[in-house]
């Protein structure tokens, strides 16, 4: 299956693929994207019926009508040193410890193959992190280095206003901030290295674990080495995947991951 998956990729990325905006002066942006669930699975990378999850399906859709060829899938075990090279962006929506089974089905990745995401990201490979990247290798600490934090724990989900704290390409569609409710991840062990391009305004929300707290990156962008990390923790609701500002955040922030942005 994973030898048919990965000649499928090949041929995906050396010509089947078409964009209403492709030219033949611009070539797009090639996503990895991966939906495995190790840990606990979201009902948005949740495949039913052999068909696509809600995230995966939108992801495709974004990519089709932005100059992107997004693959999905839930094999860890095609991030490896040969398949990592054909691609410009890797994208995670995954928890857990991705070399273990899950019960999404999704092979484990390889203790070489998480090992060469990680120097494949240094070496010029963009990354971009979903709501549960934070979640994901507990125990891995250069890939929690590489995200920026680790997630920790959250409230019940709420209404909640996100405000932009820096003037960038990715976030210039949004305005002074805007209103959403999700499920709002607490980190621990965050590396401060990043910088923040979005806070949650804790201080106006409903519970405790929030209002307690200062403000803090709920989306963030860092270069690593020669390659750039793009990390949101937005998107754990259906709803939020349909948002435009949402939507208009991942595309820009995969472009900004592949330094087309």
């Amino acid at each position: 299956m994973r030898t048919l998956q990965i000649i499928l990729i090949a041929a995906m990325i050396a010509g089947g693929f078409t964009s209403a905006q492709s030219t033949a002066a611009e070539e797009p942006v090639k996503v990895l994207y991966l939906t495995k669930s190790s840990g606990f699975e979201h009902s948005v990378v949740q495949r039913e019926k052999g068909q696509l999850a809600w995230s995966e399906k939108i992801m495709v859709e974004l990519g089709a009508k932005n100059n992107m060829l997004v693959v999905p899938t839930k094999d860890a075990g095609l991030i490896n040193a040969d398949v990592l090279k054909q691609f410009d962006v890797v994208q995670f929506y995954t928890t857990g410890d991705l070399t273990q089974p899950s019960k999404d089905n999704g092979a484990p990745m390889s203790a070489a193959g998480r090992e060469a995401l990680i120097q494949w990201i240094k070496n010029g490979g963009g990354f971009a992190g979903m709501h549960t990247s934070a979640d994901t290798f507990h125990e891995f600490e250069p890939y929690l280095k590489m995200v920026g934090g680790e997630f920790a724990t959250h409230g019940q989900q709420e209404v909640a206003k996100v405000s932009v704290v820096k003037d960038h390409p990715i976030v210039s569609h949004i305005g002074e901030s805007m209103e959403l409710q999700d499920e709002w991840y607490i980190f621990k062990n965050v590396t401060h290295t990043f910088t923040p391009l979005l806070m949650l305004e804790t201080k106006g929300m409903k519970q405790a674990a929030y209002n307690s707290i200062d403000p803090y990156a709920i989306t963030w962008i860092e270069e690593n080495g020669n390659g750039r990390v793009f990390c949101t923790a937005l998107g754990h609701r259906e709803d939020v995947w349909t948002n435009p500002k949402f939507q208009d955040l991942l595309v820009k922030g995969i472009k900004w991951a592949a330094k087309k942005l």
